[in-house]
């Protein structure tokens, strides 16, 4: 397999799996409406949600791909058939570390209210 067509399969992989997962994500609307409500609550305005929001879904395309290509790059050296196994096992791996990120980043903003005693 040639070097150009095993890098756009890789591309194809990382992308895709963002995209599908939008998809998965847009149907069940389960993206926007709990994260845009967060966003509202920390943002100083409708537009800074907005934002917030557009950057999570182009986030959510862009770190499979970087992940993909980031194994490539280690693996390079490998069969063509283990670098497209990397590439699947990376794409998803990109999809697993994006939400942790985002809730870090998003978590410091948010007051958790303290409980208080039921014995008083």
């Amino acid at each position: 397999m040639s070097t150009c067509l095993l890098l756009l399969l890789e591309l194809l992989i990382g992308i895709g799996t963002g995209q599908r997962v939008l998809r998965v994500l847009r149907v069940l609307r389960i993206l926007a409406s709990p994260l845009i409500k967060t966003l509202g609550r920390i943002c100083p305005d409708e537009e800074s949600a907005r934002f917030g929001l557009g950057y999570t879904r182009v986030t959510l395309v862009i770190a499979p791909l970087i992940l993909v290509l980031l194994m490539d790059r280690f693996f390079r050296d490998s069969t063509p058939q283990d670098s497209l196994r990397m590439a699947l096992l990376a794409s998803p791996g990109g999809l697993l570390a994006l939400p942790h990120l985002i809730g870090s980043r998003i978590g410091r903003f948010i007051t958790v209210p303290k409980h208080q005693d039921a014995r008083q």
